[in-house]
């Protein structure tokens, strides 16, 4: 009996064979008598039968045949002498592949049979068990890695990784590659990995770096009745100052994410740029004789009823709240910045009280609803003064200058 199935159940349907035509002599014996080879489960024994099918030989060796065992050839075939009967059990495999599970059933006889039948790349994979490890009819547990080619990116290269490798950190150490303390993958390290797959290595550095900066002179004004009321000269241009700031910068790949200041340490105080405003009044102009002679009407038409008007619009030193908007009102001018629940809201309020022709009567350097230079302003696009462009071009320039620069370019921020 073949010794792979020595422990099944015995279900044989008729044991006894009965052997006709003994009676006809020996040599009818011999004829009846057919070689035949056995192979169950890969173990080849020759066996000698009497039996006129296969299913006789089968039932003869006390074999227990089940649904879902494969039989070659089929159990009705009649016997010939020297022929070859095949047969191969159902077998149950718990199978995983890459870490995705299944239950299989297979008439293969070694794992490795197993897995090519079950269509698994088996080639440079990692097994859990040997390829010829001899199958049994269940508890057959099979873990599979298969081999995959990826590629990690880092540090400006790729590097090509083919192994079993089944998470992110299996792949990571199939190359030179080092993780420091402060770098990620993109992916977790626990993920798993497929075939193709393309990883990045992000480098991560944290630096303190000191720059120098300038530190802007502020303007003093002094009072001169040297020159006319209106009329300002620069008597002094001043000298910026500089300071050592240290900040913490934190890069990935060489781009900078985060920049922290931590301190600073001024190098030289700036110098005061002094400005001189005129005092002196204008004489007014004689008037002329009247030609009639009578006096009467003199002083006494409507030509000098507009010197005093123009309210806090254009021309205006002060930054104080003027209700000018050029082409806006100043309601529309506060809902354009989103209203009181918006930050543009807040820095125009602080810095112009929504005027957009609003000067910095303390140093006449800075204009317009949110206080540019004009040096600023021209950086950021802008053409002549801050004031003479209406409120949204000036808003439009603020936002630009924000996306550059920051919040911090406004004390009011």
């Amino acid at each position: 009996m073949i010794d792979f199935l020595k422990n099944r159940k015995v279900q044989i349907a008729a044991q006894a064979v009965v052997i006709t035509g003994l009676v006809g002599g020996t040599g009818a014996v011999v004829t009846m008598n057919k070689p035949v080879t056995l192979d169950v489960n890969g173990q080849s024994e020759e066996v000698r039968t009497f039996g006129g099918t296969v299913g006789d030989v089968l039932d003869s060796r006390d074999l227990d045949i089940q649904k879902n065992d494969q039989i070659k050839p089929g159990v009705d075939k009649k016997i010939s002498r020297d022929m070859t009967i095949t047969v191969n059990t159902a077998k149950e495999i718990s199978l995983s592949v890459d870490g995705k599970k299944s239950d299989e059933t297979t008439h293969a006889n070694t794992v490795g049979q197993a897995l090519a039948d079950l269509g698994v790349d088996a080639k440079n994979a990692d097994l859990n068990t040997k390829p010829n490890q001899k199958l049994k009819d269940e508890g057959n547990d099979i873990d599979v890695t298969t081999a995959k080619d990826l590629t990690i990116v880092a540090d400006g290269k790729d590097h090509k990784v083919s192994a079993a490798a089944e998470t992110a950190k299996e792949a990571l150490a199939e190359t030179k590659l080092k993780l420091d303390k402060d770098d990620f993958m993109s992916v977790p390290l626990s993920s798993k990995v497929s075939d193709g797959q393309v990883l990045t290595l992000n480098r991560v550095k944290n630096d303190t770096v000191k720059e120098k900066e300038a530190i802007e002179p502020k303007t003093e004004t002094k009072k001169s009745d040297s020159l006319f009321e209106g009329e300002t000269k620069v008597e002094d241009e001043g000298k910026a100052g500089q300071k050592q700031v240290s900040y913490k910068i934190k890069t990935v790949n060489g781009d900078e994410v985060k920049k922290e200041k931590k301190g600073e340490k001024v190098l030289s105080k700036p110098e005061a740029k002094v400005v001189i405003e005129g005092t002196k009044k204008k004489e007014a102009p004689a008037e002329e004789p009247d030609d009639s002679g009578s006096g009467s009407d003199a002083g006494t038409g409507d030509g000098g009823s507009d010197s005093g008007s123009g309210g806090s619009g254009d021309g205006d030193n002060s930054t104080g709240g003027g209700s000018g908007g050029g082409d806006m009102s100043t309601q529309e001018i506060k809902d354009m910045l989103g209203g009181p629940g918006s930050k543009w809201y807040q820095v125009a309020e602080c810095e112009s009280e929504f005027n957009p022709r609003a000067v910095n009567k303390s140093n006449n350097a800075h204009f317009g609803l949110f206080q540019f230079k004009l040096a600023t302003w021209q950086a950021m696009g802008g053409s002549g003064n801050p004031i003479d462009a209406s409120p949204q071009e000036q808003f439009d320039r603020a936002k630009k200058l924000q996306a550059e620069a920051g919040w911090g370019q406004w004390a009011c921020a």
